[in-house]
């Protein structure tokens, strides 16, 4: 059955159409509940029949233990050890509750049930600390240790901790996880710290790589208001599935977030849950928006639970609650001990009081207390035992789970076991190192070098050596929006990909690229237009009744013992052409070598180093600049003796340069400069403390 999240239809038509959807198919417990009536009539074929571990708190399964229990043949094996009170047991809240209804509905009374003995257990002290009598105990449990956690995060690194010592002790270790979202926490840290564990007991579809992609795709339609889910819908014919399967078989799968794999068997599951969801909707003419489409999916991914391949020769199993029933191993962690989560937050019906709710058999919202109490109690009767929980949950306080509460009541003191708390926040304790402000001294530099990291060691060696020496780079800021690089390379783009320079190409092929780069409806658009009219005019009239250069063109020289790599925007046969949407340098700074790069590119084709033909030695280079700077557009030459001037005296510059970083322990000092494109590595010099 599935509810929309809407207020644009009516709630009663909608439960009118829910009514009508198709009966015949068998639901998974009506299935169950088929399996389970067989077997009712089967067990008088078996000499024994053994039933442990089941509280009975399932009608179905009730029944099948009431015929087991009333056979000669069957014996029940039930959990814990009931013992207390008989006006104890009828409350909802109770760790035996539900045996307790189970044994009244046979005639037998609690204490007539015989005890098994496996040694020595604590479970007689944690009735105590779950019955009503009020009696202490003046000793601690020696078996259980409590850690408190200042957030659930650290909760994760503390389990995997204790996971990791015990391990390494050849122990075996059972995480207990009541959530599914601290379960995949555990997960993640375990991958991370490299410790196999078993977790087939299952997670949600939602939180899987597939689930989550899905969502991420679905919710970022929403949130830029796209109209691509419903051109995408249409086109399907309105079938949910049919849609998803198509989107993804004509896009990148490596554009999706978290990536997937199509063809991984673990996922077969949640496709056939939302064919089936698809199905009935399409069956019942029942068309979605996009936010009934998100709920719609993202409740069917919670209803299917995916199990991957059980790991072999794994030593730490993490299991839920009811999973962990009848478990055993050397070391028990029992995480998420909050109110809320162990015990979670019982069932409570919105529609109906809780006394109606009970009347019609509707299960009391106190029954996921009493069945995680007889777990809580009977996990804790291992030999050693872990009790975690965090102060702060979601930016809130925490409330300890009630379960502790009681144990704390009747046991004198609860031991604690700290130390794998401090390892885990010593980690997190870097040493104070004091600030080191020598200049940097590296050993000698004789690495090959691309002519742009030339500027920088010419105007910052310090950014020099942080870029060309450490190898560091700085990331975009991911909310940065575009700005005058990302221009300058949309315009190097549209000249290195178009052979027509005619002014409506160009302007054409800019606007549809400027579209795709910025935000939809972007004013940004409307004045990099503007530019994109003035630059196709120059453009149009450079190129003009004139064949194209070798556009970016990598080419290499040897100076002083180095190789000198560059990437030349266009390069014709004695001529180096640099396109500049921002300002070209100076006359005075190529003359004085400031501003390398096209005079080394322009050494670099006189001496053969571009792969071009009909390259002529004997001829000085042009060197260009075309200009596209705002209000500033134009063709910027330098030839004959100006050319070899800035040639020869850039050549010399970087012959010094080199002279001197080819020492060891040469200073890389930091330079002040009013330069931005300087100082993308200030942080690093700490300029600013």
């Amino acid at each position: 059955m599935f509810f929309l999240r809407t207020i644009e239809k009516d709630q009663l038509q909608i439960l009118d159409i829910l009514k009508q959807l198709p009966n015949d198919r068998q639901t998974i417990v009506e299935k169950r509940n088929d399996e389970i009536y067989k077997w009712i009539q089967q067990i008088h074929k078996y000499k024994k029949v053994i039933v442990c571990g089941s509280t009975a708190s399932v009608y179905i399964t009730a029944q099948l233990m009431t015929e087991i229990a009333k056979s000669e043949n069957g014996i029940i094996i039930l959990s814990g050890k009931i013992a207390g009170r008989n006006e104890d047991f009828i409350l909802d809240t109770n760790p035996y509750n539900s045996e307790y209804k189970f044994l009244n509905n046979l005639g037998i009374n609690p204490n007539n049930v015989i005890t098994l003995d496996v040694g020595t257990s604590n479970i007689d002290n944690m009735n105590i600390a779950f019955g009503n009598t009020g009696t202490k105990i003046n000793t601690e449990p020696d078996n259980c240790f409590l850690i408190e956690c200042n957030r659930e995060s650290e909760e994760a690194l503390v389990a995997c901790e204790i996971a990791k010592q015990a391990t390494k002790n050849n122990k075996s270790v059972l995480i207990v996880t009541p959530d599914i979202a601290v379960n995949q926490r555990i997960k993640n840290q375990m991958e991370f710290m490299n410790i196999p564990a078993d977790f087939s007991a299952g997670v949600s579809g939602a939180i899987t790589n597939i689930g989550r992609a899905v969502l991420n795709l679905l919710n970022s339609w929403i949130e830029t208001k796209s109209d691509i889910f419903d051109k995408l819908y249409s086109k399907a014919n309105y079938n949910l599935f049919d849609m998803l399967k198509n989107y993804i078989e004509t896009t990148d799968i490596n554009t999706f977030h978290p990536r997937f794999f199509i063809n991984n068997k673990q996922d077969i599951p949640i496709w056939n849950a939302i064919q089936q969801t698809s199905n009935v909707l399409s069956d019942n003419n029942i068309q979605l928006n996009i936010n009934d489409a998100y709920a719609i999916i993202d409740d069917t991914l919670k209803s299917v639970s995916v199990r991957p391949n059980i790991p072999t020769d794994t030593a730490v199993c993490v299991l839920g609650t009811i999973e962990s029933r009848m478990q055993t191993a050397d070391v028990v962690i029992l995480t998420g001990l909050n109110d809320g989560m162990f015990p979670m937050i019982g069932y409570k019906n919105s529609w109906l009081p809780k006394n109606k709710a009970i009347e019609i058999g509707l299960p009391s919202p106190d029954k996921k207390i009493s069945l995680q109490a007889l777990d809580f109690m009977t996990l804790s009767c291992n030999n050693e035992v872990y009790w975690l929980r965090s102060n702060q949950s979601g930016g809130g306080l925490t409330i300890q789970s009630r379960f502790l509460s009681r144990i704390q009541v009747t046991y004198k003191n609860i031991k604690t076991a700290n130390h794998f708390l401090e390892t885990v926040r010593e980690k997190d304790n870097i040493a104070f190192e004091f600030q080191d402000d020598d200049i940097p001294t590296p050993p000698a530099d004789n690495s090959d070098i691309y002519v742009t990291d030339l500027e920088l060691l010419i105007h910052n060696p310090y950014a020099y050596y942080t870029k060309h020496i450490l190898g560091i780079h700085p990331k975009d800021d991911y909310w940065l929006l575009p700005d005058s690089r990302d221009f300058g390379n949309l315009i190097h783009e549209i000249i290195n990909t178009t052979k027509d320079f005619t002014f409506e190409n160009l302007v054409y092929k800019m606007d549809a690229r400027a579209k795709e780069i910025l935000p939809r409806n972007s004013i940004l658009l409307y004045f990099w237009h503007k530019r994109f009219c003035d630059i196709a005019r120059v453009l149009e009239n450079y190129f003009k009744n004139k064949n194209i250069g070798h556009n970016e063109i990598n080419g290499q020289i040897n100076i002083s013992g180095r190789n000198v790599m560059a990437r030349a925007d266009i390069v014709w046969d004695g001529i180096v052409a640099d396109i500049k949407t921002g300002s070209a340098p100076t006359k005075n700074q190529l003359l004085k070598g400031l501003m390398p790069q096209i005079a080394i590119e322009g050494y670099i084709l006189q001496n053969n180093g571009f792969n071009i033909e009909k390259q002529n030695p004997e001829i000085i280079p042009t060197l260009q600049f075309l200009q596209l700077k705002n209000n500033h557009l134009e063709l910027i030459e330098y030839k004959n003796d100006e050319s070899k001037n800035i040639i020869d005296n850039t050549l010399q510059v970087v012959k010094d340069l080199f002279a001197k970083y080819s020492k060891d322990k040469t200073p890389y000092e930091y330079y002040s400069t009013n330069e931005n494109k300087y100082h993308a590595f200030d942080d690093f010099a700490r300029i600013d403390k």
